[in-house]
Order: C-alpha cells, then structure tokens, then sequence
C-alpha cells in the first residue's frame, strides 16, 4: 500500500458544505483524476480510487487485495474463502446495483446528503455491518442506478470521504467499460476461457468494439505454475474494467496465446 494524494473537493463537480451536502452540475468534460488515483465506476458514475488498486481481485465475492469489484450481494459456497484478517487488510471499493437485491435494500435506509448533475445523492449515515471488524460506508446514486461501498484499510490509501467527494457524472459521449458480466461479478487475471467469452460478449452488448492481444502467461509466479493457463485465458482488459471509455470505444482484451477464438 502506498501513500495517497489526498483528493481534493473537484470544482464544479461535488461540494460539500459543513452540513455534509452534496451539489454540483454536470462538467462539459471529465477531468484528469487527482493525482495518484484513477476513476472507477459504472455506467454513467464514477469516483477516485488510488491508482494502484486492482480489479476484480476477489475470492468468493469478498476482496483479497486492494480492489475494485461488482459486489452481486451474494453468497457462495467456496472452498477457498479468504481468511477473515485478509479482508480486514484491504481496502476496495464495491459497486452494487441499486435497482434489487441488497442494493435496493440499502438505499431504502439512505439519505439524501445532496444533488449531483440533478441527480439525488444519497448516504447511508452508519457503517455497513458487512464483515467482523470492517466498516464499510455506503452512498448511491438511485437514478443512475450504482451504490457505492467503501472500505479503507489503513490511513494510507485515502478516506471514505475523499472517494465520496469526487463522486462524477460523466458527460455524454463517455461511459464506463462494464464492471459486472455474465450474472453480475468482476473477472481477473487468469479467468478461463468461458469468461473470456462472456466478457467479450458482455463488451459488445455495451455497444463497444473489442480488439484481441495474445501473449504467453510468465512461467511461474511466487505462487505456482501459469505455463499451464489454458488458451484463450484472461491477461488483461485496456482500458480496464470500470474505467472512462468513449461511446463506440475500443477495448484491448488479452489472452492467452497463441490463438483464440471468442465466438461461441
């Protein structure tokens, strides 16, 4: 982990007074992110996250290192779940869908804290009971369908507020490349081949074109064997998942070589 420039309040995007209140208009364009950090989100919503955060790195749907993920609020039955002081160490940032399931639920107990772009903006005023011993803070964007939830680990990857803070509505013309595929979760490094599928399709069905790399995975790592990764497995996703893409943009997925072939 590794020291985060603060964010600052971004002008003509999200201010907030002593009372906690959030206004602001929609920009004309995005802004370069804050130093140190990157925007993440989805849809139409994005915030600040620190630039050295991952995506998608989760086991059983609970982050196991500094990340970004769709958080499909549920539960699984894994045979590798991560230790309990493993997700006490990490900080990530959730993004759940607003419209059902827990999400929903979630912003039932919300309240308004302000109006972005003429969008309500709504916070959960408590911690989350998530996780023994893990406070995660919880503010959404109803109309835009996104809850976001925060969690910091440490002192050094920033605050809850700051990620809050640069909370942005991205200008027509631009959109995020889609968190969540296939029945709504984040893949990574190393998916299988039908992820890879599902992706791309899930790429094309948010109107954006996909081009393909090949690559051989490193023979090893401090971990084990990825010689042995089957072809057409996940590498790497430009711009990442989460990330600012124009309308109509073209996104670079990397596999594992030598040929692949993601028409099912």
């Amino acid at each position: 982990m590794r020291s985060l420039v603060a964010i600052g309040v971004l002008v003509g995007s999200v201010l907030l007074s002593g009372c906690g209140q959030v206004t602001g208009d929609a920009a004309a364009s995005l802004p370069p992110p804050p130093d140190g950090t990157r925007w993440a989100g989805m849809g139409q919503v994005v915030v600040a996250v620190p630039d050295w955060w991952t995506t998608g790195e989760t086991k059983c749907y609970e982050p196991n290192e500094d990340t970004v993920y769709f958080d499909p609020s549920v539960t699984s039955e894994c045979v590798d779940e991560p230790e309990p002081s493993t997700v006490r160490e990490v900080s990530a940032l959730a993004v759940l869908d607003s419209t059902s399931g827990y999400g929903e639920n979630e912003v039932r107990t919300m309240k308004p804290i302000g109006e972005l772009a003429g969008r309500q903006v709504l916070e959960r005023q408590t911690c989350e009971g998530w996780f023994d011993g893990v406070c995660r803070r919880l503010f959404a964007v109803p109309s835009e369908g996104v809850v976001f939830a925060v969690t910091i680990a440490e002192e050094g990857d920033g605050s809850y507020e700051e990620i809050r803070d640069s909370l942005r509505i991205l200008p027509d013309g631009q959109t995020t490349v889609p968190l969540a595929i296939g029945s709504g979760w984040t893949p990574t490094w190393g998916a299988e081949p039908d992820v890879t599928a599902v992706l791309v399709d899930s790429l094309e069905d948010a109107g954006l074109n996909v081009e393909f790399d090949t690559a051989e995975p490193p023979e090893r790592s401090d971990t084990g064997l990825y010689a042995d990764l089957p072809k057409g497995s996940l590498l790497g996703v430009s711009p990442q998942l989460g990330s600012v893409i124009d309308v109509g943009g073209t996104v670079t997925v990397t596999v594992a070589g030598p040929r692949f072939d993601a028409k099912r």
